[in-house]
């Protein structure tokens, strides 16, 4: 009879181990997804939502010619690469202390950038991204849903992921200003004001069809203010010149956030330093206004005295209305005099 009563304990004894064993796994399995924050496809994204509790708000989708953001402007490639480089390769680094979450959720709550990635209409992710850790050397991550914070980091990379979840708009957008070809520019013109202004005008060499692509140097004319011919014996910096507007960039957007904003309009409002016009093909006309700006602290020119603007940097009203920071050197193509043109 004992023996019997064995045979029948021994396989209920395996169970009841099968059964503990399936709940520990379980539960391992759960607190995992809570920390399986990566997208190891990075390629199947096709949607990034990024909010905050301003409360501000970017869609970047990927299109056929590229990540668009909010569907209607190119997005900039670097930061698209840096986002999906951060959704593909970020990893646990630690837990947080039981006694630590209660405080660490709430500045989540607070600061945090809720964050949501699709392929197609699946949603892959969705979580919150927090503040920095204590050594500034891990992120504190969160699942939606969840009550329990993590710290995480990218493998090889010193520093917090915070940054790189921005919810304006304006800073995801392609830098580009112009990005028009040499055919679908009819003249450019540059109007410097100051004692030491100039105009200049550069326009298409008139000889049958209009638009026809103008790749020749002999193709484009110097003109002066009143439309008369210039002396030009260097005409490759005159499609130099024009060719430069397809890739003249701004160096970064001026949005609510940055101290100067609440000067824009009074730096709008005014004489700008030079205007910049591009006449299209199609009839249209786009200008980009510069204006001086005030040098961070005490600069000290090759003359020893003392600059109060910038040499380097202008403020600057592009052609939508935005305002930016521009660099002399990325227009140094197009801030001759008609004299260097020769």
């Amino acid at each position: 009879m004992h023996v019997n009563s064995l045979k029948y304990l021994f396989p209920v004894a395996l169970l009841l181990m099968a059964c503990n064993n399936s709940k520990q796994s379980d539960g391992l399995e759960e607190l995992k997804a809570q920390y399986d924050f990566v997208i190891a496809d990075t390629a199947s994204i096709t949607r990034v939502v990024i909010k905050d509790k301003k409360p501000s708000e970017v869609t970047l989708e990927r299109s056929s010619t590229g990540w668009l953001v909010n569907g209607s402007y190119p997005a900039r490639k670097d930061a698209i690469q840096v986002l999906l480089e951060t959704l593909g390769n970020v990893t646990l680094k630690n837990f947080v202390a039981k006694s630590a979450v209660s405080e660490v959720n709430q500045r989540m709550d607070v600061y945090g950038k809720w964050v949501e990635v699709y392929s197609g209409e699946k949603l892959l992710k969705s979580y919150i991204v927090g503040t920095e850790t204590p050594d500034m050397l891990g992120t504190y991550y969160r699942m939606i849903g969840s009550q329990l914070p993590f710290s995480v980091y990218i493998q090889g990379f010193n520093g917090y992921l915070t940054t790189r979840f921005f919810t304006e708009p304006s800073l995801w957008r392609d830098r580009t200003i112009y990005g028009l070809a040499l055919d679908e520019i009819e003249s450019i013109e540059m109007k410097v004001n100051g004692p030491e202004g100039f105009f200049w005008k550069i326009t298409r060499n008139v000889k049958g069809n209009l638009n026809e692509i103008a790749q020749e140097a002999s193709s484009w004319l110097l003109m002066g203010r009143e439309s008369e011919p210039l002396s030009n014996n260097k005409p490759q910096l005159l499609m130099t010149a024009v060719s430069a507007v397809r890739t003249l960039k701004y160096e970064g957007a001026v949005v609510e956030s940055d101290n100067i904003w609440n000067k824009k309009d009074s730096i709008f409002s005014a004489v700008p330093a030079f205007s910049f016009f591009v006449n299209t093909i199609g009839g249209e006309t786009l200008e980009t206004r510069a204006f001086y700006k005030k040098t961070e602290g005490i600069l000290i020119g090759e003359d020893g005295q003392a600059h109060e603007w910038d040499p380097d940097r202008f403020y600057a009203e592009l052609p939508d209305g935005r305002m930016a920071l521009i660099q002399r050197y990325g227009w140094r193509n197009l801030m001759l005099t008609p004299a260097e043109f020769n």
